[in-house]
């Protein structure tokens, strides 16, 4: 059975991370100057996913998306939605976005708690 508690992953060492990246980049990373190497995500959307009733943790998806800062050319980004233990994901409501929307002659704000759009590293690169 899945552990969607909030104690779920471990720690690891920074030789073991090096080790798995360096085999992604090698079997993954056909264009070095284009393919993701690494996504940021910033403190104030995992704090805001985290704090959302029920939420146990966030699970991580891979998506394939156009990269703006590479012509637009598919590349992995990531998707992070909160979750709660038992496996639910936490998605907005699309019905009461939904509502907001038709009630307001502007664009209602996105009440959304999953993110993406995280900065890709290229070209954006963590030292």
């Amino acid at each position: 059975m899945a552990n969607f508690k909030p104690n779920a992953g471990k720690k690891s060492s920074k030789k073991t991370v090096d080790e798995g990246i360096k085999k992604f980049d090698e079997k993954f990373r056909k264009d070095k100057n284009v393919d993701t190497k690494s996504i940021f995500f910033g403190r104030d959307a995992l704090l805001k996913m985290l704090s959302e009733d029920g939420s146990s943790g966030i699970t991580i998806f891979l998506t394939y998306q156009p990269n703006p800062d590479a012509d637009n050319k598919d590349t992995i980004q990531l998707a992070l939605v909160p979750t709660k233990e038992d496996g639910t994901l936490i998605w907005e409501d699309e019905s009461k976005a939904s509502a907001a929307t038709t009630a307001l002659s502007t664009a209602a704000p996105s009440t959304s708690v999953s993110y993406v759009g995280g900065v890709t590293c290229p070209p954006y690169c963590p030292k």
